[in-house]
């Protein structure tokens, strides 16, 4: 009888612990994100704290969910699978809306409309000029992303994926790859923040298709879905996502994104 008392307490006090962390839970929207995707999220080198377009606006979807914005850095690929394990509530990097992906999450409405574009050395600005220009050829990326996707369907080309951009960067600057096929506001971001960048790169001026991005939550959290939504709808409405967007791309959104 004492034993089976002793047992009743423990579990009785595991439950209350349990409701408690779950409330715990319930104020703080866990994100999780790849940190070198700038300016939609990245660290910033003097405060050492996560910053970017994504960062703004989920802070303020927070805000308005009563939450608190707690971030965690992971690989892109582990993004995903840490919403389906419960591990994270939202993801974030750019995540491309795709049938693919669409299958496993749910999205949040889009916004941002964003297209793929393909980097190369300032030395072969001359002889690659368009997709066609690269096939047959090694092609870096980021594994995991709608850039690696588009670079397997690239006719003879060899795929070499790294868990961050910047790895890509790297790789292609060392001549490990011909081009790099990434989303267009990363790479531009990228260039305009390094002043040697625009001397060893080449930015080629074709999108080689329109996208959308939203932000990845369970399927299982259908209520978050439409949180998010209405967060970000109230945003539009009320200009801080206009103000959040001028802030971060130095224009302002387009008007489709705005009547999502």
């Amino acid at each position: 009888m004492i034993k089976k008392t002793i047992l009743t307490a423990a579990c009785a006090t595991a439950a209350v612990l349990s409701l408690q962390a779950h409330a715990e839970d319930g104020k703080v929207l866990r994100m999780a994100c790849e940190s070198t995707y700038a300016p939609f999220v990245f660290f910033d080198t003097q405060t050492r704290k996560p910053v970017g377009f994504e960062i703004d606006l989920l802070e303020y979807a927070a805000k308005q969910m009563g939450r608190k914005l707690e971030v965690t850095n992971m690989g892109f690929d582990a993004i995903i699978p840490a919403i389906l394990t419960g591990i994270t509530d939202v993801g974030a990097s750019a995540f491309t809306i795709t049938p693919e992906r669409a299958k496993r999450v749910l999205f949040s409405k889009p916004y941002y409309m964003s297209g793929l574009s393909i980097l190369v050395r300032a030395e072969d600005k001359d002889k690659i000029k368009s997709v066609k220009d690269i096939e047959n050829c090694t092609i870096c990326a980021q594994i995991g992303t709608s850039g690696s996707m588009r670079a397997a369907k690239v006719p003879g080309a060899k795929v070499r994926n790294f868990n961050t951009i910047n790895e890509a960067y790297l790789e292609l600057n060392n001549k490990g790859c011909r081009a790099v096929i990434g989303d267009r506001p990363v790479t531009a971001y990228f260039l305009a923040s390094r002043p040697q960048a625009a001397a060893d790169y080449h930015h080629l001026p074709e999108t080689l298709n329109s996208e959308a991005f939203g932000f990845p939550v369970s399927k299982n959290n259908k209520a978050l879905a439409k949180e998010l939504d209405a967060a970000i709808d109230k945003a539009r409405a009320n200009g801080e996502f206009t103000k959040i967007y001028v802030k971060w791309f130095a224009e302002e959104p387009p008007k489709e994104l705005l009547a999502q």
